[in-house]
């Protein structure tokens, strides 16, 4: 973020403010004169043994829904990559750009699984399917945050995300269907269909890596981030 200031060529070093030539620059992990302070995550989230895919038989609204669905609880590529798996910086607060949380209902599953969201930010339920689609949410201590009824496709309803969590989402007309929002401060993201994620924008230091799955667990780790590098993390799930 650059202000323009009326002082001239006398620097701040104090909570990392400086002018330069008139100009006044607040530096929050970002560069410093020239010098890059922030790094890159990289990894791979793995299993040794890829599940065999489940399909589960639908009982009502086939015409929508189709006979049969996918269990997605474990979605792992021929390699061992473990899709939805959750990687959080403990430490690192999210920026001013945070993703903005949408639960949507498509073809009788939650679009996407599973997310990461800011603790308090607004997340936005809707529905592509011509049925009815209960958006159930459920905290981390089993009670509802909040359940909403979407009749019609295109409907949109807000809610807010006030305590941080996991938070499960089930639909109470189709028991199959579950999603997950993982709710916190620091900053997350989820790992892809190979099982691969990428944190950017990590201010240098050393921090401890969480990771989450619905189904399987995997080890904390620690990782010490250098400015304008990447610093490759696996993780091997149980």
């Amino acid at each position: 973020m650059v202000i323009r200031s009326r002082f001239r060529n006398r620097a701040l070093t104090a909570s990392g403010i400086f002018v330069i030539s008139g100009v006044l620059v607040w530096e929050l992990g970002a560069v410093v004169a020239g010098v890059q302070s922030t790094g890159t995550i990289r990894g791979l989230v793995k299993i040794d043994t890829v599940p065999d895919k489940v399909m589960v038989q639908v009982t009502t609204d086939q015409s929508v829904c189709g006979d049969e669905v996918e269990d997605q609880a474990t979605v792992v590529d021929p390699s061992g990559g473990v899709a939805n798996a959750v990687v959080i910086v403990a430490g690192v607060p999210w920026g001013d750009i945070a993703p903005e949380p949408i639960i949507n209902n498509v073809g009788c599953y939650f679009v996407p699984r599973v997310q990461v969201a800011r603790t308090l930010s607004q997340v936005t339920v809707t529905s592509q399917d011509e049925t009815l689609h209960t958006t159930h949410a459920y905290d981390d201590r089993q009670r509802t945050s909040f359940n909403i009824a979407i009749p019609v496709p295109g409907l949109e309803i807000k809610r807010p995300l006030r305590r941080p969590g996991v938070v499960r989402i089930e639909c109470d007309s189709h028991g199959w269907m579950r999603g997950w929002v993982y709710v916190t401060g620091d900053v997350g993201t989820v790992s892809r269909t190979d099982g691969s994620f990428e944190l950017s924008g990590i201010p240098a230091g050393t921090y401890k890596l969480l990771i989450w799955h619905e189904r399987y667990e995997g080890m904390p780790q620690q990782v010490t981030v250098t400015g304008g590098t990447i610093t490759e993390v696996n993780f091997q799930l149980q």
